[in-house]
């Protein structure tokens, strides 16, 4: 019986495409940069394969990209057409409500089949994705604590699912947990990025730096043939090398690791960047043209996708002094806020005066910028992200205080 089946019932009218997609799950935990073309090779063979689709669509809405809406479209329909069970029929609305940005049902769809079925390792990592990006650190590690009990000890992706929990642990604060996780998850499979992440947060957020570094280091050979969420790992040996003392070596890990993948025009390797370069710059340096290498993705200012990451493109746009994308994309912001969505409401509390403080801060009006990002301290793990990428914004309160 292939993995994937063991647990719960998914449907295909060839056995072989189950035994097949077990590869493609394996990838994706492993971080392969051939999940979907693996994945479109199984759809090839078995178009009538309704997880395949729910799996497509899950991974280009993850990827947090309006130009990816038809595609997702496509995934959706397929699926709809092709479900072959009630859980099935399920994920297709959860995916359709997520198309339309409704991430409240979205979660509440996923929770409805976790509870069902809490092994639903589809289900689960979706679930987990939007409770992070909502800053819901409480209900992401609810979320695995429940899930957990119920994959059996010898499972081959049980190991996966304590890396989720030990990142779970660090963002809500439990640091001896998410580090006994960790490790466990890393030395179970070091390809477990999620969970060597977890490990990484935990020195960044104790202040143990050079461990931090020292883990990364030895990690990052095991991540060769990685995606770009090794790019992440590497912004993350970044920042704990600035606060080691070390800002001049970050700046060049900066230009040797996390300058070429930009071209890939992925929302995290922007936000690395962005957020690394304002650090460096805080820190005195001189950036050069650096901040110039991110004008191309001023297209990304118009998306209405997640705060968190829109915020990031207004920080460049400032930096760059361009004042049309500026305020396009403040109109962008401000036409989101009014939005019934999640991530409009989330726009509206936060999100749009956080982005007017940005260019406060650039701008030459940093005392009222930082006014403004004081009083928004309380709300900002709204916009989600970690407590790690959140503290950019304190640390502009600092600075510029």
């Amino acid at each position: 019986m292939a993995i994937i089946n063991q647990l719960m019932s998914w449907t295909s009218h060839d056995a072989a495409t189950l035994t097949a997609f077990d590869g493609v799950i394996d990838q994706y935990l492993r971080y392969s940069t051939q999940t979907m073309s693996t994945l479109e090779g199984i759809q090839d063979q078995d178009p009538d394969f309704a997880l395949g689709h729910l799996f497509r669509g899950y991974q280009l809405k993850m990827a947090s990209d309006p130009r990816f809406f038809e595609p997702i479209e496509q995934s959706v329909i397929a699926a709809e057409q092709t479900a072959g069970n009630a859980r099935e029929r399920a994920h297709v609305a959860a995916l359709k409500a997520w198309q339309r940005n409704d991430t409240d049902k979205t979660s509440t769809l996923l929770g409805e089949i976790l509870a069902t079925d809490p092994t639903d390792l589809i289900a689960l990592k979706a679930a987990n994705h939007l409770h992070f990006y909502r800053g819901d650190a409480p209900a992401m590690l609810g979320a695995i604590q429940d899930s957990l009990p119920h994959w059996p000890q010898d499972h081959p992706w049980r190991s996966f699912i304590i890396g989720m929990q030990a990142f779970g642990f660090e963002e809500c604060g439990d640091y001896d947990q998410a580090l006994g996780c960790g490790h466990a998850a890393v030395a179970a499979e070091p390809l477990d990025m999620w969970a060597a992440h977890a490990v990484a947060h935990v020195h960044q957020m104790q202040g143990d730096f050079e461990a931090g570094i020292d883990w990364i280091d030895d990690c990052l050979p095991s991540w060769a043939q990685t995606n770009n969420f090794s790019n992440h790992l590497i912004w993350h040996k970044a920042l704990m090398l600035i606060d080691f003392g070390q800002a001049e070596q970050a700046l060049t890990l900066f230009d040797e690791a996390l300058v070429d993948c930009l071209k890939d025009d992925f929302y995290l390797d922007v936000c690395n960047a962005a957020s690394l370069l304002w650090r460096l710059e805080m820190k005195g340096l001189d950036l050069g043209e650096r901040w110039e290498m991110l004008r191309p993705y001023y297209h990304r200012a118009r998306d209405q996708e997640l705060v968190f990451v829109a915020l990031h493109y207004v920080m460049v746009a400032v930096k760059n002094g361009d004042q049309e994308i500026i305020e396009s994309a403040l109109d962008n912001l401000s036409r989101w806020a009014q939005q019934p969505q999640e991530q409009g409401r989330i726009c509206r509390a936060v999100g749009l005066d956080t982005a007017n403080a940005l260019v406060d801060l650039a701008q030459g009006s940093a005392r009222r910028g930082v006014d403004q990002l004081t009083s928004l301290v309380p709300e900002l793990h709204q916009i989600g992200g970690s407590h790690a990428q959140r503290a950019l914004f304190t640390d502009f309160i600092h600075h510029y205080s």
